[in-house]
């Protein structure tokens, strides 16, 4: 009797019956069985738990007698596939540690000032308004620069 298997039965109505036996614990799963098959699962299920010589056909007996057709499948450990050793080494990859982020800077904070400059000279309706719009303008652009060209 195999240690790891999976058990399948299927009965014509659609019901079926799950049993996986690995690495000496048992699973087993019910779908759609009316009280006679639910008894027999039950049976069935306290005979592969022992795992004795003999359970596995007995179960299968017992669910044939009822209209059930079994699959039996074997579980057997993956076998290790060989892998190629790689013909070219990779260049070293260059670690970062924690997040990349600029240092600290005033030009944010100018160029928000200065474009605040510059739109309420469009808000004032006075002579002064153009010369408060053309200084604001000014800012605006050299803060634009001095942020765009800021070494990190």
């Amino acid at each position: 009797m195999p240690e790891n298997y999976e058990v399948v039965y299927t009965h014509p109505t659609g019901a079926t019956a799950t049993f996986i036996r690995h690495d000496g614990e048992l699973d087993a799963l019910a779908k759609a069985l009316d009280s006679e098959q639910f008894w027999v699962f039950k049976n069935v299920k306290s005979l592969l738990v022992r795992n004795d010589v003999g359970d596995l056909a007995e179960a299968n007996r017992l669910m044939r007698a009822i209209g059930f057709s079994e699959t039996v499948r074997e579980i057997t450990k993956p076998q290790p596939v060989a892998v190629p050793e790689p013909v070219a080494v990779a260049a070293p990859v260059e670690e970062h540690h924690g997040l990349h982020l600029p240092g600290p800077s005033y030009w944010p904070i100018l160029l928000g000032a200065s474009v605040t400059i510059a739109l309420g000279g469009w808000l004032t309706f006075q002579t002064l308004s153009i010369t408060v719009i053309a200084i604001g303008m000014v800012l605006t652009f050299i803060c634009m620069i001095g942020w765009g060209l800021e070494q990190y």
